[in-house]
């Protein structure tokens, strides 16, 4: 059940900014599989997509149809997987929106300065946006993505690189406490963002209108990162890493506000739009991948005595320990590939959640976090 709110207070004071420029200049591309045009399904540059739920091995590689979106999501078991959606708001949502009172557009749109390490071209710029947060609920929309926050900033490699992000919220203010599909199938509720349980009729694949996201995400400073809090303690999550945003983020991770477990499945969907780390898990149906050498730094078609003699990918952590657990080497599966393509470790959090990174996987997070601090 959803665990009762606190007791409703007025919006604490915020920073209501204007900054809308986004240079073409910024746009920060990142390496995207080739065929999605627009979805998660990140591999570093593979040519080849993931499958979705429903998709064979004659289908897997093709984009997905106009109108949808390949989005990423997690099993009961933490095991990541695909499917696609519709990119289109459900009917029944949108007939439920009303609009909004004088008050409510007033606060629309505040952006609050939650940590400031320095300059934002010189920062990671966090921006959380929530949604199902009414006008008076605001307050704990603050206090839930300093929260949720602090859950992917325990991770490491975040943990000993705290002082490289800047964090900003975003308010969008909603008609309707709490996200559709919470508790059941068939709650409709009118917000902001129309964020959703049940998406392609899966229980725990949180979905949101990415368009919205990208209004109010303009709104912040700057969006290199993006995470959008469903107002929820139901778990669930989802992860669009494909989309292009003419503001500057790679992605955007969905996850519920009080539902700690939540926090893994953001900190996995940044190892793709930070780390540009390719997914570690395998499609049976897959096969034997015989494309080029991926450009993603986790995954490759070579040996380790390859690796070796070419110094390439991870062979300066061959054979140490990983923080995940065992030693570093060449294991096959990865990139949604059972065999052809070997990743670094048996199962890190880009194969399971609740997992640590690897080590590879670590100095990628680490290099996608300086890519934006300009070091």
């Amino acid at each position: 059940m959803h665990r009762p709110r606190r007791t409703p207070t007025p919006p604490g004071t915020s920073i209501r900014t204007r900054i809308r420029t986004r240079a073409a200049t910024r746009r920060r591309t990142g390496v995207r599989v080739a065929a999605a045009a627009a979805g998660l399904a990140l591999v570093g540059g593979m040519a080849a997509t993931a499958p979705t739920a429903s998709a064979s091995p004659a289908t897997a590689s093709a984009p997905p149809p106009a109108g949808t979106q390949q989005v990423e999501y997690f099993t009961p078991d933490g095991h990541p997987r695909h499917t696609t959606v519709p990119a289109a708001t459900p009917k029944s949502l949108v007939s439920a929106h009303r609009a909004r009172s004088a008050a409510e557009l007033a606060a629309d749109g505040d952006v609050t300065s939650v940590i400031r390490n320095g300059p934002t071209d010189k920062k990671v710029d966090v921006v959380i946006i929530g949604d199902g947060y009414t006008l008076a609920q605001q307050k704990d929309f603050h206090a839930d993505a300093k929260a949720k926050w602090a859950q992917i900033a325990a991770v490491e490699p975040y943990a000993s690189n705290r002082s490289l992000f800047n964090v900003w919220t975003v308010d969008a203010v909603s008609n309707q406490s709490g996200v559709s599909g919470d508790p059941s199938k068939g709650v409709v509720k009118d917000t902001a963002l129309d964020t959703r349980f049940w998406c392609d009729d899966i229980e725990r694949l949180l979905c949101v209108d990415t368009g919205k996201v990208e209004s109010y995400a303009s709104k912040a400073p700057d969006a290199d990162l993006v995470l959008v809090l469903g107002n929820s303690a139901k778990y669930g999550g989802a992860g669009y890493n494909g989309i292009t945003s003419s503001v500057g983020y790679d992605g955007i991770a969905t996850a519920s506000s009080d539902h700690r477990d939540s926090a893994q499945v953001a900190v996995h969907e940044t190892g793709h739009s930070l780390g540009k780390l390719a997914d570690e898990y395998v499609y049976d149906t897959n096969g034997t991948y015989s494309g080029p050498e991926p450009a993603a730094p986790n995954v490759t078609k070579m040996s380790v005595a390859e690796m070796k003699a070419k110094k390439a990918k991870w062979y300066r952590y061959l054979g140490q320990n990983s923080p995940d657990g065992g030693r570093v080497g060449a294991f096959e599966g990865g990139g949604y590939y059972p065999r052809g393509l070997n990743r670094p470790t048996e199962n890190s959090i880009m194969r399971t959640l609740g997992r640590e990174f690897n080590l590879p996987g670590r100095q990628a997070m680490i290099d996608g976090f300086h890519r934006h601090t300009g070091r």
